[in-house]
């Protein structure tokens, strides 16, 4: 690696320490420090092309994909815009030297920076939920409790459709990959599902749930299944593999582990008590009976849904507003959220500019994602 490239990294840490300062310190990141490392990205690929390392057909692309993975994290309700800006940067700053041991997608620098904070986050986040669950009383309860909200008549018609939404998904992007020649490894085809499923399922999320839209929706995606897979065998194989990891992440997976971090991370706030920028860790609806009048109902929600005229509030990096805080204080003082004893449950303030950082310098360090680097010692 030539002395300019090690520049360029020496670079990217100085903007992350730097924005990890300011989050932990003030609780956000500066746009001298994110947008001056989405410059410094850009005319270090500048440099590239002038220097005949890259092509502009490769610039473009990097900065596209950065840029779009940057804004999924922040619209899944991961990353703040901060955090975003502070992504793509780095995603553009970074070497392609660095990993020229690698090959197809896993050398793709921005998906790699997203695996390597990504993954190490989630661990380390189960790890702790987890410790906290084995400090729990009552675990039984809890299990039981979190088990049979799935049996539910509305939760398992639900479910059911989401799973057939699943395997319609699965199996068109697997036909998808194989008529586009490209052959990632299966961890990262398994990600690509499961980012898909949960981006479409988050761009329908505004759509009425009407019976006509379950009938249309779901013959749509069976047929494709079926239509997409080469023999009958295959399609049950896949069917049966997809139900499978459908069931563990999206069912006992999920409901567990948003029933943990709703025990041991969040707290329940007054709403005269609420500020603004406090994320919520819930979302309440709106919902309009028969005879006109309105009830409101709270929904835990992995991520940020689609905001339409129905939700009040919902996860948002972002936080709350002015706006909607005063909206809330309304709905309490007209009695509306006295069945919740006029209360929301709130996230932790979680700093992810550090969070970054590490993931920057696992890259660094690893030369690519980290799990490698462990497969190998192992």
């Amino acid at each position: 690696m030539s002395y300019y490239e090690t520049f360029l990294l020496f670079l990217a840490l100085i903007f992350c320490g730097y924005a990890s300062y300011t989050d932990l310190k003030t609780q956000k990141i500066r746009n001298i420090c994110s947008l001056g490392l989405l410059y410094a990205g850009i005319l270090s690929q500048l440099m590239s092309w002038y220097l005949g390392t890259t092509t502009p057909l490769y610039i473009l692309g990097l900065f596209f994909g950065s840029g779009l993975i940057a804004f999924a994290l922040y619209w899944f309700g991961i990353f703040s815009p901060g955090d975003s800006k502070l992504f793509w940067g780095l995603g553009l700053i970074l070497p392609l030297s660095l990993f020229k041991g690698l090959s197809g997608s896993l050398s793709f620098p921005p998906l790699i920076l997203a695996l390597n904070i990504v993954i190490p986050y989630s661990v380390g986040l189960l790890t702790y939920l987890f410790f906290k669950f084995a400090l729990m009383p009552n675990k039984l309860a809890f299990l039981r409790s979190s088990v049979m909200s799935n049996f539910q008549i509305a939760a398992l018609l639900e479910k059911l459709f989401n799973l057939l939404f699943f395997i319609g998904i699965a199996t068109a992007l697997t036909s998808l990959l194989e008529l586009l020649d490209w052959q990632p490894d299966r961890f990262v085809r398994l990600l690509l599902v499961l980012t898909v499923f949960i981006l479409i399922q988050k761009m329908l999320a505004p759509v009425p749930k009407t019976p006509v839209y379950y009938v249309i929706v779901g013959f749509a995606w069976v047929w494709l299944s079926v239509r997409s897979a080469p023999s009958v065998p295959v399609f049950l194989l896949g069917f049966a593999f997809f139900s499978g990891l459908y069931l563990l992440v999206f069912v006992i997976a999920k409901q567990l582990v948003l029933g943990l971090a709703s025990i041991a991370l969040d707290n329940a706030v007054d709403v005269k008590g609420l500020r603004v920028g406090m994320i919520p860790a819930e979302q309440i609806v709106r919902v309009t009976e028969p005879d006109g009048s309105a009830r409101y109902e709270k929904k835990q929600v992995a991520f940020s849904s689609g905001q339409d005229d129905n939700i009040v509030v919902s996860p948002n990096p972002a936080g709350l507003d002015a706006e909607e805080i005063e909206h809330l204080r309304d709905l309490a003082a007209s009695g509306a959220l006295a069945k919740f004893k006029n209360q929301i449950k709130i996230q932790p303030s979680i700093r992810f500019a550090p969070v970054i950082s590490f993931g920057a310098l696992l890259t660094i360090f690893c030369q690519g994602p980290f799990y490698l680097k462990l497969m190998q010692l192992f």
